[in-house]
């Protein structure tokens, strides 16, 4: 009898082998999947996350997937360990990277671990191996798990440490025009002249912007658009 979604979570992974060995489950790219799609990121992250470590935690694409901002399962599980504990694997299907990843970047479901929205932003900016990559993450995870974007900025800021933090920045700013629609100009009051509200971004607000606020840059219809984020550079 196929195993579903609903009851993979009951059994362990020498378990979830056994059943792939006797034709109850799959194995899609190297991950052990029920065979019908997980309809939450609870189940979806249970079905990837195929380890026994509690301090083992989703990241970047496979945090995606859970979050449901992307339809295939990744090729590889990309995942770290907390505070930066080292995780051995022995699978070429496994990803493991060694990041400063807080319990507070984490979202729970059960035992396991995958990073926050905010979390998941700021590496997606971070790592993505070029911006169109990138930037349809970000706009995909912005639609299924809206996420704070003055609090991705800020884990940029608070893992200067890490490779990339420009790139990320400057990303971030992108995916956020992106969202706004048009920002044209920047007053001499350094308010946002025009910016058009959106939905499905929880972060957008008509407001102000110190003047020492982190100025992106992205292009535009031929033309390159100034984007301006957070309400002071000492927050990013």
């Amino acid at each position: 009898m196929p195993v579903h979604a609903s009851e993979l979570s009951d059994f362990s992974v020498a378990e979830r082998w056994a059943l792939v060995r006797d034709g109850h489950a799959v194995v899609t790219e190297g991950i052990i999947c029920p065979l019908d799609t997980p309809p939450g990121p609870g189940l979806r992250l249970d079905a990837h996350l195929c380890t026994d470590r509690e301090d083992a935690v989703a990241i970047e694409q496979s945090a995606l997937w859970v979050f449901g901002a992307i339809r295939s399962v990744p090729k590889e599980l990309h995942i770290a360990g907390l505070d930066g504990a080292r995780l051995y694997v022995g699978s070429s299907d496994v990803h493991a990277r060694e990041l400063n990843i807080q319990r507070t970047d984490c979202v729970a479901y059960g035992k396991r671990l995958v990073t926050s929205p905010a979390r998941t932003a700021a590496d997606i900016a971070r790592y993505s191996p070029d911006d169109i990559t990138a930037l349809a993450g970000l706009t995909a995870l912005s639609e299924k798990a809206p996420y704070d974007c003055r609090s991705a900025l800020g884990i940029v800021g608070r893992t200067v440490h890490l490779p990339f933090a420009r790139r990320a920045r400057e990303r971030l700013g992108a995916a956020l025009a992106d969202a706004v629609g048009v920002v044209d100009t920047v007053n001499a009051s350094n308010g946002v002249e025009e910016a058009f509200e959106v939905t499905g971004v929880a972060h957008l607000e008509h407001e102000p912007i110190e003047s020492k606020a982190f100025r992106g840059r992205t292009n535009r219809g031929g033309k390159n658009v100034d984007v301006v984020l957070g309400q002071n550079a000492g927050d990013i």
